[in-house]
């Protein structure tokens, strides 16, 4: 049985993407620091996705011409 202690709300997860995109204002930005430094569950949440990030960070994008086939089918309706 997997456990979700580490899964964060949809709202925690996307500040804490933005966080590391450094797309946080200053007062978002501080507010966030304060959550993490009293909640282990953001903690770890916010290391397992900059992990993520950094696994996936330089893998190519396969490319089979999906994209491609739909914009041309795009383009003869």
């Amino acid at each position: 049985m997997r456990s979700h202690a580490a899964t964060p709300s949809n709202d925690l997860a996307a500040t804490l993407s933005r966080f590391l995109d450094s797309d946080l204002s200053a007062e978002e930005c501080g507010a966030l620091l304060e959550q993490l430094r009293g909640d282990a569950g953001a903690r770890d949440a916010l290391t397992i996705l900059q992990l993520v990030r950094d696994a996936v960070g330089g893998v190519p994008a396969l490319d089979d011409g999906y994209t491609a086939r739909i914009l041309e089918r795009l383009k003869l309706r």
